[in-house]
């Protein structure tokens, strides 16, 4: 039985690679607009599932993730320019906010059915100067990333503490993905067994 992984991300394909999870990748196109009034756990959680919906196989477990940047009730996605993504940096900087990846792991035909979780980690950014902003939206690094920055990057100077699961900063909650692929019976667990035990 095969798992796919329902994301166009360098960083989500990775991280299951180096856990010694089995996949094969797929990309899909999704539009990720919130709906008016939508709660920031909604909209990740819709976005998962429409992602795995959109590659789904009955004859494979499917993987579907999104990720958002919370600011109070601020939902900063992916940055359209570098004056966006240098507005959120200055958003952030000195501020607590919260990292959602909502995963929607489809199961295989027959019996189908999901397991979807959210998973919230707090992060404490330093406050960031206009130097600094402006150094880091020239390299590039914010392109594609919610709320503008990498924390596996060079952002990772900005970062002061991470309550809560790194890996879910980075783009997949890791431990609880590889607790969902257990349940679920999925092969590619027992490749991760001795990674995430």
């Amino acid at each position: 039985m095969t798992l796919v992984l329902a994301s166009t991300s360098p960083r989500r394909r990775d991280l299951l690679a180096r856990a010694g999870v089995t996949f094969e990748a797929a990309s899909t196109e999704v539009d990720e607009s919130p709906r008016p009034g939508e709660a920031p756990g909604a909209l990740a959680a819709r976005l998962a599932r429409a992602k795995a919906e959109a590659v789904r196989r009955p004859d494979a477990f499917v993987l579907g993730a999104d990720t958002i940047v919370v600011l109070g009730t601020r939902i900063l996605g992916k940055p359209a320019d570098e004056a966006e993504a240098a507005d959120m940096l200055r958003l952030l900087g000195g501020r607590t906010h919260a990292v959602m990846t909502a995963t929607c792991l489809l199961l295989p035909r027959p019996g189908g059915g999901a397991i979807e979780r959210v998973c919230t980690t707090e992060v404490d950014m330093v406050p960031i100067d206009g130097r600094d902003v402006a150094a880091y939206v020239a390299g590039g690094e914010w392109r594609g990333k919610a709320g503008g920055y990498a924390a596996q990057g060079i952002a990772s100077a900005f970062i002061a503490a991470v309550r809560g699961s790194y890996t879910n900063v980075v783009g997949l909650p890791l431990a609880e993905v590889i607790a969902d692929l257990r349940a679920a019976g999925a092969p590619a667990a027992d490749l991760a067994r001795g990674v995430a035990a």
